[in-house]
């Protein structure tokens, strides 16, 4: 079993950017985009109170322990039973430069519970750049962007007649969001009925 931060639990779900693009709906400004989206849930299954360290399980019974430091303001408000929902959603934009396009920036978010309230925190990063498309392949219907920075990456159009609209030293803005969300709830009270029956016994 080992011990991850809350921070660490967000980031362990990172998933593969492996999703998709769209056409965008601008004839005039052809757009790719893409979102990949996974929810987990666990329970807490231990609480360790003095040295803050929360047991979880999910539904394969596979456990860990999460040190909750003291930016968990509302830890006193866990409890064993509690469903954890963890939420990890990646989403990729890129449309050809328009004019007077900002250029790269980057800004994250933060959320947290209010005080009382079952522990609760969402981060959210957003980063914008300028790329170039170096390579289009309409059989694949793919097309190849470079950062400024050199790196690569490929996007593939669903609609390949969306390619015929952008050509090879196009500037493109790309913007990449990642957004982590931890959420405790109670568990679901569930309804479980009882009959009582009587017997009578002859004398």
């Amino acid at each position: 079993m080992r011990r991850f931060t809350l921070l660490a639990v967000l980031l362990a779900l990172a998933l593969p950017f492996a999703a998709r693009a769209q056409q965008g709906t601008s004839a005039a400004s052809p757009a790719f985009s893409a979102v990949v989206k996974e929810t987990k849930k666990f329970t807490i299954s231990a609480i360790d109170k003095a040295s803050r360290v929360v047991t979880v399980k999910n539904a394969a019974g596979d456990t860990m322990s999460v040190q909750c430091g003291d930016e968990v303001k509302n830890f006193a408000q866990l409890k064993v039973g509690d469903v954890v929902k963890t939420v990890y959603t990646e989403a990729l934009t890129v449309h050809v430069e328009g004019a007077g396009e900002a250029e790269a920036t980057s800004e994250t978010h933060t959320s947290q519970a209010k005080p009382g309230e079952k522990p609760a925190a969402g981060i959210m990063e957003r980063a914008t750049a300028k790329a170039k498309i170096t390579a289009i392949d309409k059989a694949k219907g793919t097309a190849t962007l470079q950062t400024a920075s050199g790196e690569s990456f490929t996007v593939a159009a669903d609609d390949k007649a969306n390619l015929d609209k952008v050509k090879v030293g196009n500037t493109v803005v790309v913007t990449y969001t990642v957004a982590h969300a931890i959420s405790v709830s109670a568990p679901t009270a569930t309804k479980s009925a009882s009959t009582k029956s009587s017997t009578k016994s002859k004398g």
